[in-house]
């Protein structure tokens, strides 16, 4: 058994989902522990490769698979680069970094090519604003895995989040709310679903909410992704909910405590550097005390 073959197959999938170190060891092992695992320092119990698999989503003999590829370090570091500009909104390099690589022979097994056709609809959506090509190319890459049968992987509810995202672009709101809640639906059924794809699914969903007015169930989704973020540790996207509900609050009528919400999300915001959204509250802010 070669351990150096197991440690870069987990690596590889971690970084194919998304997921950090300490997401994937949650429950399972220690962060320490899957560092070392990836090293190839040592062979993790049975138990611990079948739970690392299932919340990586594949099968736990993907791991065994020979991973000796001269070219692996090559392919991690596209999935990073696609992922990080991706973050960073940066779509123009998304879009020029896939047009240099896809079609390359080390970029053929279904998860790479699902990877990129999701990737590339995206950033073909915000840089050319070709929406129905946009559209296209993610239920292309849906159904390189989706047998239109059963729940869906967390790869197929993130594609379906950008499914959602394209339609709200094409001002076709009513119908990414559809796509939203099927998403959202659909996250029940993956109990080592990542949290930061739940949060960002509830605040999407509840910033489609308010494009159609529907307040009050904008604010619900809001508090949920709040309170998801608060359950699980995580500062993502936790600034936004909290805004996001005291925004509801003080559209519903109920200004004193939207106020209060508005101030707990700059606090959020100034901690995570985000001083466009900071100067946004706190407009927000001067807002409401224009009308108390």
């Amino acid at each position: 058994m070669n351990i150096d073959t197991i440690g870069k197959n987990i690596k590889f999938y971690r970084s194919l989902k998304g997921l950090t170190q300490s997401e994937l060891s949650e429950g399972i092992c220690t962060q320490a522990q899957i560092s070392n695992i990836e090293a190839g320092k040592f062979i993790p119990l049975s138990t611990t490769l079948y739970s690392i698999s299932k919340r990586l989503g594949v099968d736990v003999n993907h791991f065994f698979q020979a991973g000796d590829n001269p070219q692996y370090d090559y392919i991690q570091d596209f999935i990073q680069e696609i992922r990080r500009n991706t973050v960073e909104r940066n779509y123009e390099e998304v879009y020029r970094l896939i047009l240099a690589e896809e079609g390359k022979p080390i970029f053929e097994s279904s998860d790479m090519q699902q990877f990129i056709l999701w990737h590339k609809g995206v950033a073909i959506a915000y840089v050319f604003k070709d929406y129905n090509f946009a559209l296209k190319l993610l239920f292309q890459a849906l159904e390189l895995t989706y047998s239109g049968k059963g729940s869906y992987s967390q790869e197929e509810i993130q594609i379906l989040n950008s499914i959602a995202a394209i339609h709200e672009l094409k001002g076709e709101v009513e119908l990414a709310i559809d796509y939203y809640a099927r998403a959202l639906q659909q996250t029940t059924h993956i109990p080592d679903l990542n949290p930061k794809i739940k949060v960002r699914l509830l605040y999407n969903y509840a910033i489609a909410e308010t494009a159609l007015k529907n307040f009050q169930h904008a604010l619900e989704l809001a508090d949920k992704g709040r309170q998801y973020c608060i359950t699980n540790g995580l500062l993502y996207l936790l600034g936004e909910c909290t805004y996001l509900k005291g925004y509801c609050l003080v559209v519903e009528g109920e200004k004193e405590q939207g106020k209060h919400f508005i101030e707990q999300a700059i606090v959020l915001f100034r901690l995570e550097n985000k001083d466009e959204l900071v100067h946004i509250a706190e407009r927000r802010i001067k807002e409401v005390l224009t009308r108390i």
